[in-house]
């Protein structure tokens, strides 16, 4: 019995949105972590700045985004196509989320903190 090809394109719609967020997650890190890099020639800073530091951990939650996209597109699509029960997400989305609003959360004091020093 095949499974129905509308469960099947969800879920490749479900993984191409994800990607579009690790995308989106990697591009801001890189803007991050350019400020980081114009701060420093500005001599606001010395060594790695704060703002690499950040960029740097969107880059990386970005590319864990994409991994974790693909297993869970890979694992659904098995179950689907197997006519099993599809397997419930873990605690990874709402990791991921937490970690973004709190990298956030400290880029935007960062960023209140350094141009009151201005």
């Amino acid at each position: 019995m095949g499974s129905d090809p509308r469960t099947l394109l969800a879920n490749e719609r479900t993984v191409l949105a994800w990607l579009r967020t690790s995308a989106s997650l990697i591009t801001l890190g890189f803007g991050v972590a350019k400020l980081g890099q114009w701060l420093h020639q500005a001599g606001r800073q010395r060594g790695i700045s704060t703002a690499e530091l950040f960029g740097g951990a969107f880059i990386l939650l970005g590319s864990i985004a994409a991994l974790l996209a693909l297993v869970r597109f890979r694992k659904v699509r098995s179950a689907l196509l197997a006519g099993t029960p599809v397997p419930i997400a873990g605690p990874a989305v709402s990791i991921i989320v937490g970690v973004v609003a709190l990298i956030g959360l400290f880029l935007g004091v960062y960023v209140l903190l350094l141009r009151s020093v201005a």
